[in-house]
């Protein structure tokens, strides 16, 4: 499923829940239907296509004002009871904004912190010859393995893919 068929999915759930939840409405009112069925004409015709931002974020806002409104009443009652209603596309929303947010950050931020999980793997082995008991060691490796994991994926996904094959040519080339 591409970016704007999920979007397109997310919108109408809230939509649902907010008729559901808020409103009381066993089905969708006609308005609310209308709203719906904008949106999703809006996301057929976004010109950012697949690379899309969220909405809130986009420098173009294609909705009219009274539609604007009336997603932004929706979306401010149904946001923060998603992980409530619909866990799994609340999960897939923050993932995807965050990822969004992680690949806006600069070529630098992202060497700097693939370098930053270097210590941190030395950290998590060298933990090892401490005289310390073996759960103890245990907890200490799983928390550092797994802070450089974090910084090492973080740091791949700010760079992007473009960036990994300029440091690739780089390496390379030195």
């Amino acid at each position: 499923m591409g970016k704007i068929e999920r979007e397109k999915q997310t919108v109408r759930l809230m939509i649902e829940l907010y008729c559901r939840h808020h409103l009381h409405a066993k089905t969708m009112p006609e308005e609310y239907q209308h709203l719906a069925d904008y949106a999703w004409q809006r996301l057929d015709h976004c010109r950012f296509g697949e690379k899309k931002t969220v909405c809130k974020a986009c420098p173009i806002h294609c909705y009219a004002p009274k539609e604007r409104e009336a997603i932004r009443k929706v979306m401010r009652w149904t946001g923060p009871r998603m992980m409530i209603y619909a866990p799994k596309a609340a999960l897939i929303h923050t993932f995807m904004m965050l990822k969004n947010w992680l690949q806006s950050l600069s070529f630098r931020t992202g060497v700097m912190v693939l370098l930053s999980c270097i210590p941190f793997y030395i950290l998590s082995f060298a933990q090892m010859l401490l005289p310390i008991s073996v759960a103890a060691k245990g907890a200490l490796w799983a928390t550092l393995f797994g802070t450089a994991k974090a910084c090492q994926y973080s740091g791949l996904t700010i760079i992007g893919v473009e960036g990994y094959k300029r440091l690739k040519s780089k390496f390379k080339r030195g």
